[in-house]
């Protein structure tokens, strides 16, 4: 089996249209979501299910790894890239959350991602790493008005009082996006989705190991419960497939691109609750969807980039 064997499946058609694959990558992040929310609500704590998450990802893609005859870059400077990206994608901005959760609430930690595209934008021009022009910016931008649509009675529930923590909090995106330029600027050589995602997956299972008894009471875990087990095995599926798809997409799309990942997932989500929870959909919110689907379109980057 090849490395273009391995990938074929499930993003054959959608690795040669960027857009396409970031809306795959956008319903498996929405669907992800709302796992994460039924498995938390079943009795998972959020560390708990980060771990079983990552872990169980990698039971998954770790053999097709292995069958695929291929291996993950493990020099030096492959390790401290694996140790760094899962600090600053992962570690900071979730022990971040979980302080600014309690203090300026949920709706500002889950809002405060929208800034990520701009951010991711602004180091890419700076770093050179890809071009800003007024195509992608206002592809940009329209996708976060659209965004705002979709979350303005969140938007009503933020307490600014607390400034420090809410200023703190803009290091979530910024994290974010220094995340989504260091991937692409260091990608190691010849390296595919498969592998350079199965090395991040490691570093973060081992980072959550080691968080985890700072932030919750491992030995107060619940495994057993017949729900717990279902939703467990459903973000393993979806973790694995996630893993895959977000590093193909950031391979082919470019850290810009990429960064908009949180407006689809987020108007995926709006889309599944009104189907599966009869939630209503204004004519703000399908407004919104459509400005986030034409700021993909125009960000997309062009093949002269």
């Amino acid at each position: 089996m090849t490395q273009q064997d391995v990938l074929r499946f499930p993003v054959s058609a959608a690795a040669r249209s960027p857009l396409l694959l970031l809306a795959l990558c956008g319903l498996v992040f929405a669907a992800r979501i709302m796992i994460s929310k039924a498995a938390l609500n079943a009795g998972m704590q959020p560390f708990q299910l980060a771990l079983v998450a990552n872990v169980g990802a990698g039971m998954i893609l770790l053999p097709w790894l292995a069958v695929s005859r291929q291996s993950i870059p493990h020099e030096l400077r492959h390790v401290a890239l694996y140790l760094v990206l899962g600090i600053i994608s992962f570690t900071i901005p979730t022990v971040l959350s979980y302080f600014i959760v309690e203090r300026v609430g949920p709706a500002y930690t889950s809002t405060v991602y929208s800034l990520s595209p701009l951010v991711t934008m602004t180091f890419a021009a700076g770093f050179g790493i890809e071009r800003m022009y007024l195509r992608r910016f206002a592809g940009i931008v329209v996708g976060l008005a659209g965004m705002v649509a979709l979350v303005q009675q969140q938007l009503a529930q933020i307490d600014f009082s607390q400034t420090e923590w809410v200023v703190l909090g803009l290091a979530i995106p910024a994290c974010a996006a220094l995340g989504n330029i260091i991937r692409s600027a260091f990608w190691p050589k010849g390296t595919s989705a498969l592998a350079f995602s199965c090395g991040i997956l490691i570093s973060s299972s081992l980072l959550v190991g080691l968080l985890a008894p700072v932030f919750e009471a491992p030995l107060g875990w619940t495994f057993s419960e017949p729900a717990v087990l279902f939703w467990m095995a459903c973000m393993i599926g979806t973790s694995a497939l996630s893993y895959l798809l977000n590093f193909k997409l950031q391979e082919i799309g470019g850290p810009v691109f990429f960064s908009q990942l949180g407006y689809w997932g987020t108007g995926f989500g709006v889309l599944m609750a009104a189907f599966l929870f009869n939630d209503v959909l204004t004519a703000l919110s399908v407004a919104g969807l459509a400005a986030i689907i034409l700021g993909g379109v125009l960000a997309n980057r062009r093949r002269a980039d």
